[in-house]
């Protein structure tokens, strides 16, 4: 592809310098034109003398009766030659011109290419197609390693080139998709899965994030979209887990909380009931039952959230898309508990309902943590699709969310947040 590129780029100069020099090249076909004309002029002038000599001996003779009618007659048919020679003259002297042109011609566009043009964006996107099989292998198969920012833009690079030659490869725009949503392009994003979508209607995995994408355009016409979608693919796969999840979220999301418990009660017959997933459904339940009644908001998910021993430990959770780092640190008031627990926890910030959270065992303050989606509390809702949340943490007696005793929230963070986020715990519960 590189060597195309150079030979195009040669092929293009060349046809240019073609073009500079063309205008010197019949120049000098016409000053050997000229040249021939300019010997014309002169056999005839010398003609032209001949001829007075004879008209002389003619006239003493008296053999001619008009000589200067005669005479008259012989300057119209003699050519002057005073404009081919002022041609020569300047021919002689600019015939050289051309030559410091073309280098100008070559060495100015070679320089203002490589100053301006895309030769480093060439060789980049040439270097990442050369490691992209290794840049998927280290996304798909190594567990032990994680992607960069970089790696997943390089991915995408090469994923896109792909694209190109390959536009029926549903799994490709699929994948191409949730890179875009890792990189908060929500426009891109749809724009690809709809593509997948197009190509494999049937597929589960691709029609779930197409409804999930409708569902975060923020309009109501494509969350009404959304919802048609996702009631025909619960009729199709009645057993669909992560599309329930998605169901029951949308009626949390309008505050229809009985439509929410029915969706999480079914939810309910669909997983262990000893795991994890269980246990958050039934306190799911037990918040939404509490906004119905009017009890106290809690969030109750938040108590089956994972649990690490110390902030170092923390990384047995891989980090999934974008990580937020949050500094949490204690006013001098707080009194800590014995064997106690922090939660640290994303809202939205119009609803109550955990993004993602953690749960650790309370060692020494500041302390600092990572949220991404991996810590996600429900499938389908990633803190990396939300434009903006307020992070908490509190301290509980004995690792229930119930028994908070001290809590600190941060302002509203912005989506894509680089810097550390501090957030003091000092109000009382």
């Amino acid at each position: 592809m590189i060597l195309q590129f150079w030979l195009g780029a040669i092929l293009l100069l060349i046809i240019a310098c073609v073009v500079f020099v063309s205008p010197f090249i019949f120049q000098k076909k016409q000053f050997v034109k000229t040249e021939n004309e300019l010997n014309r002029n002169l056999l005839n002038r010398d003609l032209y003398e001949i001829r007075l000599a004879e008209l002389e001996q003619d006239e003493q003779q008296g053999l001619i009766i008009d000589k200067k009618k005669i005479i008259t007659e012989l300057q119209h048919n003699l050519l002057d030659d005073t404009v081919q020679q002022q041609v020569k003259k300047e021919f002689t002297k600019n015939k050289m011109l051309w030559l410091p042109g073309l280098l100008v011609l070559i060495l100015g566009s070679v320089s203002l290419y490589w100053s301006v043009g895309s030769y480093q964006q060439v060789d980049n996107w040439q270097n990442v197609l050369q490691r992209y099989p290794a840049l998927q292998n280290k996304l798909f198969n190594d567990s032990s390693s994680r992607p960069s920012d970089q790696d997943l833009r390089d991915i995408m690079l090469g994923l896109r080139t792909h694209l190109t030659t390959q536009a029926d490869d549903a799994d490709g725009w699929l994948l191409y998709s949730r890179l875009a949503m890792v990189f908060k392009d929500a426009e891109l994003a749809l724009n690809a899965v709809k593509k997948a979508y197009l190509l494999d209607s049937d597929s589960i995995d691709i029609r779930l994030v197409y409804i999930q994408l409708k569902m975060q355009m923020g309009d109501q016409y494509s969350r009404n979209q959304a919802e048609v979608m996702l009631v025909k693919l619960l009729k199709d796969q009645p057993d669909e887990l992560e599309a329930w999840s998605m169901y029951a979220f949308m009626a949390l999301e309008k505050q229809d909380f009985s439509s929410a418990i029915q969706r999480w009660q079914k939810m309910l017959t669909l997983v262990d009931e000893n795991s994890e997933q269980a246990g958050i459904l039934h306190d799911s339940i037990a918040y939404a039952k509490n906004q119905m009644t009017g009890a106290t908001k809690t969030t109750p998910a938040l108590e089956h959230s994972p649990t690490v021993e110390n902030s170092a430990q923390q990384s047995v959770i891989a980090p999934l898309g974008e990580t937020y780092q949050v500094q949490v640190s204690i006013a001098e008031k707080v009194n800590l508990p014995e064997n106690g627990f922090l939660f640290v926890f994303a809202q939205r910030v119009d609803s109550a309902m955990p993004v993602a959270a953690l749960k650790m065992k309370i060692t020494s303050f500041p302390v600092t943590v990572e949220l991404s989606d991996a810590n996600s509390m429900m499938e389908g809702d990633k803190l990396s699709a939300q434009p903006e949340f307020i992070i908490k943490a509190r301290i509980s007696l004995d690792g229930s969310i119930t028994s908070g005793t001290w809590q600190g929230q941060t302002e509203v963070i912005k989506a894509g947040e680089k810097s550390p986020i501090k957030l003091l715990v000092s109000q009382p519960l």
